[in-house]
């Protein structure tokens, strides 16, 4: 059953890295090519209502709404930046018209803030965190070699690199497979896995290195 088991996962990840190499990581909203529409309303609005209109204005797409000043009285919207800047006027003072109508406003086309938000490449939001992983890595593989090495040192340092990359790999796999794209969550899940997994490493070395000093004292005595 483990080696079926085993089979899959590999499967899995072997997809996974095929999928990044060839069409690589699907990205959020918020880090694709978008553009951020902010209208300032003047007075305290209900967010479910202002999550209808916009979902009138903007039928089956996905976009952000959220509020953006303290005394929420301006909402951001974000999408896609797919539209011809006449079809994006134009659904903008659609916006602008369902706004005054809802919370009897005399806001202007002209007062709406528009930005166009270039993509943003994953690499630029991924490096620095792999960077800073990596470095933990090293800085924790010779503390391994170090404390672990009645265990020894080639074996556990295999067992670390192996824990650490198969679970990660999988995650990657999986979000390429499911095309699951890559925003805020996905990070730190990566890092709570990389966390969880060295910290149940390190209990698990610490027991057999305990068991391995008991045993080292019983003999001790013995031979004494």
């Amino acid at each position: 059953m483990k080696k079926i088991i085993y089979a899959i996962l590999i499967c899995i990840i072997i997809a996974g890295i095929v999928i990044i190499s060839t069409t690589g990581l699907k990205a959020d909203l918020i880090y694709s090519k978008n553009v951020e529409i902010d209208v300032f309303i003047g007075k305290t609005f209900n967010m479910k209502d202002m999550k209808q209109i916009v979902s009138e204005v903007f039928p089956n797409e996905r976009v952000i709404v959220q509020e953006i000043e303290l005394f929420e009285d301006t909402v951001s919207i974000t999408l896609q930046d797919n539209r011809t800047s006449e079809e994006l006027n134009s659904k903008v003072e659609e916006l602008n018209n369902k706004i005054n109508e809802k919370y009897g406003t005399e806001n202007k086309v002209e007062d709406i803030n528009i930005t166009h938000n270039p993509k943003i490449r994953l690499s630029s939001i991924l490096l620095p965190y792999a960077w800073t992983i990596g470095i933990s890595i090293a800085i924790i593989l010779v503390f391994v070699a170090i404390r672990y090495r009645k265990l020894g040192v080639i074996k556990t340092l295999f067992t670390y690199i192996l824990s650490i990359g198969a679970p990660e790999l999988l995650l990657l796999s999986i979000i390429a497979i499911t095309k699951y794209p890559i925003n805020r969550i996905v990070i730190p899940a990566g890092l709570i896995i990389f966390v969880t997994v060295v910290t149940i490493l390190g209990f698990v070395n610490e027991g057999k290195l305990k068991k391995i000093m008991i045993e080292e004292n019983i003999k001790k005595e013995n031979k004494e």
